[in-house]
């Protein structure tokens, strides 16, 4: 596909939205390839690639607004599309704030990461990574993984006359695994890592090693002693589902709009430890899964979220901005939390009684945040000791409470492509067995 062909797509995707009937129309397309070795504990055990061609279409009909998915580009597809969200915005309410981003403008083609794939070097990765597990973690069994390299543009045009368009070429891992011993089986774990550069060695990307070493020692694992007040201690890949994640959805503009968020009224407050600051960096040269433009078509920009401790913006985007009359900031989450002063062992040894976990399984909070679920890939702490491994958990608190208390955060860092983020300590979560 020629370059700007993709752009070339989007705009006759709102053309035809618009002879369809729509008073404005915009289209946010992805095109490109992707190459995977997918291999498990043993080998190899297949090599691909992948064409990847998506598009959304958003029609705005007198107030009204609806949209249709496409995969491909099969014209009488193309057809059933447009006509879809034209019949989506037609069947549905009339809302003032739905239209186009009116200042979103054109700007120049922007490129992030490699053009091509080292198969090659991916490949002989893979090799050498079989060969690391097997001396370094002879227990951990993977039960499949992949190393792969994708290429994507995705593009933007609207009935405004506005256009963009970015390229991504990047590399991903990830594997689903557990430990076996004598017969006996860990819990399966799953992890991933992205970068734009290939990775030297794959078992340095991201957490792996401390999450097979975790597998490893993960066997006969025990309830806790008895049902406590303790500590949390977040690893990094534990904190966006724990944290972040819970904390976004209850400082977006969508929360504003329903009345459901407690931090209504908090802006320019404290609330959380002193040393908690949060960035919003969709833009970022070294997130993966980034996006230099939004699906309005406005370009996204860094906003401090948190300023040690204290609530310095919510994240607003277009519709929102004009739903609510408030200024847009960004609706956009690659979230960077700087790190401590102490390494995670440090913070370990100075927990008294809590646990350590990876994963974490529960619903989505209340509306006043509370929080309980599962910890999974979990071990038990006592006097600045692991203890042991532990049989699945309950674990409850409520996230408004959870940030005043947090008492540390790891100076090591981990970039997963779209986060980067320390371990987070924090005390007074209810503990108890499963």
């Amino acid at each position: 596909m020629s370059a700007g062909s993709d752009v070339a797509f989007a705009q006759d995707l709102v053309a035809r939205t618009l002879a369809e009937g729509a008073d404005a129309a915009q289209a946010v397309t992805r095109e490109g390839t992707a190459f995977e070795v997918n291999f498990d504990s043993r080998r190899l055990t297949l090599l691909r690639s992948r064409i990847i061609d998506a598009a959304t279409l958003t029609a705005f009909c007198g107030g009204r607004k609806g949209s249709a998915t496409l995969t491909g580009r099969d014209p009488a597809a193309v057809d059933s599309a447009v006509r879809d969200a034209c019949a989506a915005a037609m069947a549905s309410p009339v809302d003032p704030a739905n239209g186009l981003a009116e200042d979103a403008v054109t700007a120049p083609p922007a490129r992030f990461g490699a053009k091509a794939a080292d198969r090659d070097g991916m490949v002989q990765a893979v090799l050498h990574h079989l060969d690391d597990m097997r001396l370094a973690y002879p227990l951990v069994n993977i039960r499949e993984a992949r190393y792969e390299f994708s290429d994507v543009t995705r593009s933007f045009a609207s009935s405004t006359g506005a256009s963009r368009r970015e390229r991504r070429g990047c590399y991903l891992t990830g594997a689903l695994f557990n430990a076996r011993r004598d017969g006996q089986s860990t819990s399966m774990a799953h992890h991933g890592a992205s970068a734009f550069a290939p990775f030297a060695r794959l078992l340095d990307s991201g957490e792996f090693r401390r999450m097979f070493a975790d597998a490893s020692r993960s066997f006969d694992p025990q309830p806790v002693p008895e049902k406590f007040v303790g500590d949390i201690i977040l690893t990094p890949e534990a904190v966006s589902p724990v944290l972040l994640g819970p904390l976004a959805n209850a400082i977006s503009g969508y929360a504003l709009l329903a009345g459901t968020t407690p931090f209504r009224n908090r802006l320019g407050q404290m609330i959380a430890m002193a040393g908690l600051s949060l960035y919003n960096q969709p833009a970022a040269a070294d997130f993966v899964y980034g996006a230099a433009f939004d699906d309005y078509g406005l370009p996204n920009h860094d906003l401090t979220v948190l300023r040690d401790g204290v609530l310095a913006n919510f994240l607003v985007d277009h519709y929102i901005s004009r739903k609510l009359g408030m200024p847009r900031t960004a609706g956009w989450w690659s979230f960077r939390v700087p790190g401590g002063d102490s390494p995670l062992a440090e913070i370990v040894a100075a927990t008294r009684r809590g646990v350590i976990l990876s994963r974490f399984s529960g619903g989505t909070p209340s509306t006043d945040l509370d929080f309980s679920g599962i910890a999974k890939n979990a071990f038990y702490i006592e006097d600045g000791v692991v203890r042991h491994a532990l049989r699945e958990t309950m674990i409850s608190g409520n996230l408004q409470d959870l940030m005043p208390r947090i008492r540390a955060l790891s100076r090591e860092t981990v970039n997963s492509g779209g986060t980067e983020v320390p371990a987070i300590a924090a005390g007074g979560i209810t503990i108890s067995g499963g």
